[in-house]
């Protein structure tokens, strides 16, 4: 039988004093920082908003003139209409719940990686927990981290604001294409059956 790795016994050390000294409910009652202009929300409460709109400034932050932000482009505010608007209710809790595990304190400090809540850290903070979650030997961290940067990342791409900062210049016109693909159009007239002969 394998031996657990110094790093484990750490953890696991660290994380039966927690919660051995009441430490635990500490943490993971921490109140989130909320944005202090929190929009008309339809599927998220402040709480969960406020850590989306978090991660989304350190997934995709404003870098100048031609590449605004995630929040300036409204990406939050973009998903929580698309969670209301999903017919499956499921995929808001689950969004929620990733978003609120993101947040939690408490995992963070059995993981080793922080002791306060995703919104109360710094910059610097919050892309280390990112890369924690991105790495982590335990699958439902790496499952998280992806759910919740595919939506993010999906969400801001896609609006033709960021097609600058990616060096994309736009779909071509219809007259573009066709002068493109000239030599690969199909001549549908050729592929109409002859008319049948009146009498034959």
């Amino acid at each position: 039988m394998a031996l657990p790795s110094r790093r484990s016994v750490l953890k696991w050390t660290l994380a039966s004093g927690v919660l051995a000294f009441g430490g635990g409910a500490a943490l993971a009652l921490q109140k989130t920082q909320l944005r202090e202009l929190t929009p008309k929300l339809v599927a998220l409460d402040a709480s969960a908003y406020a850590v989306l709109c978090a991660l989304a400034d350190r997934l995709c932050p404003a870098l100048g003139e031609g590449a605004p932000g995630a929040l300036a482009l409204q990406v939050p505010e973009q998903i929580d209409a698309m969670l209301l608007a999903s017919p499956d209710e499921s995929v808001r809790e689950q969004i929620v719940g990733a978003l609120m595990m993101l947040e939690n304190a408490l995992s963070g400090a059995l993981f080793l990686e922080r002791f306060q809540p995703f919104t109360k850290l710094d910059a610097a903070g919050q892309d280390a927990v990112l890369a924690h979650m991105r790495d982590s030997s335990v699958g439902v961290r790496r499952t998280v981290f992806r759910a919740l940067t595919t939506v993010v990342n999906a969400f801001y791409w896609a609006q033709p604001d960021t097609w600058l900062r990616a060096g994309y210049g736009g779909p071509p016109e219809t007259a573009d294409l066709r002068e493109m693909y000239k030599d690969q159009l199909v001549d549908l007239d050729s592929l109409r059956a002859t008319p049948l002969v009146q009498g034959a």
